[in-house]
């Protein structure tokens, strides 16, 4: 209203002030000057008498003696008129904010906040409603895309099982999710959570070891933790909680967000998993203890009848398949001292096994090379690879001798272990074919090597030196 002189405002003949409006420069230059629509409404229909800014995508005709409730969207007409009723029942000036049509926008929409004062005549009565709109579009769409972008949040956070919260520099709740309200709720009712300590829902023996990790991530840190936590008694639970800084503006860390995903079944199941393979294990241990006992008992059997024997053939027969015997019972041995029950080391069962086999402490034993370790389905037939090597070694290359070497290197290539052989004080029988022969030594080499998928090979005959290749899974 501050715009009209008073002379204007207490003319009697509507007519008159607008031709007066239309043909003073002044208020011309002002009302455009001014970034706000001016707009003058006739009280009783309702029509457009004047308007200082005529919105792109209209002319002045299209506005004009127009009804004002052709601007605004059919669903807010109602309280639009409403308004511009008590307006003029009460004289007093009201305010409103109106979604309107605007077809150069790019949604066909803009919105205005609307103050609306009567102009009255000189006696008292209301000549025109000025409406004053400011468009505050850039500033509605702003809060509609936030009040927008904070339900897809909401609906994220939600649609989860996992717990999500956010924290301020004071430990205090800001944010939370359902599930978290539901978890408080089981435990101390429905209560108001934001702007509250967090600590207080939670197992106050964790709130030292919780402050550390909250000091760390105001610090900079991001932290992932797995908690136990006893929110009421009877109820515990185990989360994989991961803590991240929220920065402000000015990258200023504020509070810290904190999603924790429930492991409890998780965790449960690993224990049993841990119970069942705990028994696993004992039960493996149990059977390769009794299979060496068992091929003890054998061995025994064996060794008896051996000293009842007179033929000296029958009684090296016997001799060699105790000590086979024996070296199997090795194998199940080393399983069941390893903790693993599923492996043994290379170089500790071929120390194991010379130190069974060999008699004579003039012959030595040189180890080189990679202490592989043996699965226990290779575990078996190579033991018993090695057992007849040696055993070719002591009773053949070594004989006669006062003092011998045995050399075993051991290298793994490309998946393949490669195990060089050498009776360093021995000599091979020219007589004997190594790859085609009926001695039952040789035949057992030759098979074991088959159920290994390996080859052997014999390299040289003084001293005897083999190449095994066995490949590996």
């Amino acid at each position: 209203m501050a715009i009209f002189d008073s002379e204007t405002f207490l003319m009697t003949n509507d007519n008159i002030y607008l031709k007066y409006i239309d043909s003073s420069e002044y208020f011309q230059s002002l009302a455009n000057a001014i970034p706000e629509i001016i707009i003058l409404v006739d009280p009783v229909y309702f029509k457009i008498k004047y308007i200082n800014h005529i919105q792109p995508g209209y002319n002045k005709n299209d506005v004009l003696g127009a009804d004002v409730f052709n601007f605004v969207y059919p669903e807010h007409i109602n309280q639009y008129r409403k308004i511009l009723n008590e307006t003029i029942v009460t004289k007093q000036t009201n305010t409103i904010e109106l979604e309107t049509l605007n077809p150069e926008n790019e949604n066909g929409k803009a919105w205005y906040y609307c103050t609306i004062s009567p102009i009255n005549n000189k006696n008292d009565q209301i000549e025109s409603l000025l409406i004053i709109s400011k468009d505050v579009t850039s500033i509605k769409l702003q809060e509609i895309e936030v009040h927008d972008k904070k339900e897809k949040l909401y609906a994220i956070i939600n649609n989860t099982k996992d717990v999500i919260t956010s924290i301020d520099r004071n430990l205090n709740l800001t944010e939370y999710n359902s599930v978290f309200g539901s978890l408080v709720e089981q435990g101390f009712g429905k209560i108001k959570l934001i702007e509250t300590n967090i600590l207080n829902y939670i197992d106050p023996k964790k709130h030292d070891h919780l402050k550390a990790i909250y000091a760390k991530v105001f610090n900079g840190e991001n932290v992932t933790d797995i908690e136990s936590f006893e929110m009421f008694p009877g109820k515990k639970f185990y989360m994989e909680t991961s803590y991240h800084p929220i920065n402000n503006f000015n990258q200023k860390i504020t509070g810290i967000s904190i999603f924790s995903r429930d492991i409890t079944e998780r965790v449960i199941n690993d224990q049993k998993l841990k119970n069942t393979i705990k028994e696993r294990e004992i039960l493996l241990a149990e059977i390769h203890h009794r299979i060496k006992n068992n091929l003890a008992i054998v061995s025994s059997m064996l060794q008896l009848k051996e000293l009842n024997l007179d033929n000296e053939i029958a009684k090296i027969a016997l001799s060699d398949s105790r000590k086979r015997i024996k070296s199997t019972a090795l194998v199940h041995e080393m399983l069941y001292r390893n903790d693993t029950f599923d492996n043994i080391k290379l170089h500790d069962y071929i120390t194991e096994l010379f130190k069974n086999l060999n008699s004579n402490p003039s012959i030595s034993l040189i180890l080189e090379g990679e202490n592989y370790v043996l699965d226990h389905n290779k575990a078996l037939p190579f033991g018993l690879l090695v057992h007849e090597l040696m055993m070719n070694s002591f009773k053949h290359s070594f004989k006669g001798r006062e003092k011998a070497k045995l050399k075993i290197n051991s290298k793994v290539t490309d998946k393949v272990l490669n195990i060089e052989y050498c009776d360093c004080s021995g000599t091979f029988a020219n007589n004997v074919d190594f790859y085609n022969t009926a001695t039952t030594g040789l035949m057992l080499i030759h098979t074991f090597i088959e159920q290994l998928e390996g080859s052997i090979k014999l390299t040289c005959k003084e001293p005897p030196a083999y190449s095994i290749n066995i490949p590996l899974s």
